[in-house]
C-alpha cells in the first residue's frame, strides 16, 4: 500500500508537463526508491512497453522493472474487480519482453528518438539515451531478472475482494510461468 496523499486518483499519466499529482508520478517516486536504477523511463503512450520502465545492471544481472498504472474511476478507491482487468492484462502482455531484451532496448530507443523529434523532449526520469545504449550493449552478457508491477490505487489493501485477489493471483502465475518474473502490486491502504 502506498500513501496517495496529494494525488488526484482520477489522473493516470503525468503527461508532458510531468504532473506531480498523477498516479504515474507517485508511482515513479516509489519505483525510484526500490533500487539504484540506471534508467527510469516514462514510456506512457500507445505502443508502450509499460507506463514506467526501470532498469539497472548489477553483477551478472540486468534488472528490468515494468510498471503499469491505472487511474481510479470516480477518483476514490472502490471494491471493483474491473479496476484491475486492464492493468493486469497489460502486465501479462508485457512478459513478452523478458525473452527478447534486445528487442526491448531497440523498441525503447526508437520510441524515445521519435518522441524527441516529435515533442522536443523524452521520457527519461533518470538516465538518457546514452545510458540506454550502454545497458543494451551489456544486456547480451547478463541474465534478466524481470519484475512486473501494477499500480492501481482503486484497490485497497484492507478491503481487497476475493475476485480482485483471484485476478492478481492468475496474473502472478502467468508472469512467473511465462517470464520467470515476479508481480508487485501498488494499491491504497
Amino acid at each position: 500500500a502506498l500513501d496517495w496523499t496529494g494525488i488526484n486518483l482520477a489522473v493516470e499519466s503525468q503527461g508532458a508537463t510531468r504532473r506531480p499529482d498523477s498516479v504515474q508520478a507517485r508511482t515513479i517516486t516509489h519505483v525510484a526508491s526500490l533500487a539504484d536504477w540506471d534508467v527510469i523511463l516514462d514510456d506512457h503512450s500507445s505502443g508502450e512497453v509499460a507506463d514506467i520502465v526501470a532498469m539497472h545492471a548489477e553483477g551478472d544481472s540486468l534488472y528490468v522493472h515494468l510498471t503499469h498504472c491505472k487511474y481510479v474511476h470516480g477518483g476514490k478507491p472502490r471494491r471493483q474487480v474491473g479496476d484491475l482487468y486492464e492493468v493486469c492484462g497489460q502486465a501479462q502482455k508485457s512478459t513478452r519482453w523478458r525473452d527478447h531484451p534486445d528487442s526491448l532496448f531497440r523498441h525503447l530507443i526508437k520510441r524515445q528518438q521519435k518522441r524527441r523529434r516529435r515533442t522536443g523532449s523524452d521520457g527519461f526520469m533518470k538516465g538518457d539515451l546514452r545510458t540506454l545504449y550502454a545497458l543494451q550493449d551489456r544486456a547480451l552478457l547478463l541474465k534478466t531478472v524481470f519484475t512486473v508491477a501494477v499500480s492501481q490505487p482503486g484497490v485497497t489493501q484492507a478491503g481487497i475482494t476475493a475476485a480482485q485477489l483471484e485476478l492478481l493471483a492468475s496474473t502472478q502465475v502467468y508472469i512467473y510461468e511465462t517470464a520467470y518474473g515476479t508481480l508487485e502490486v501498488y494499491c491504497s491502504p
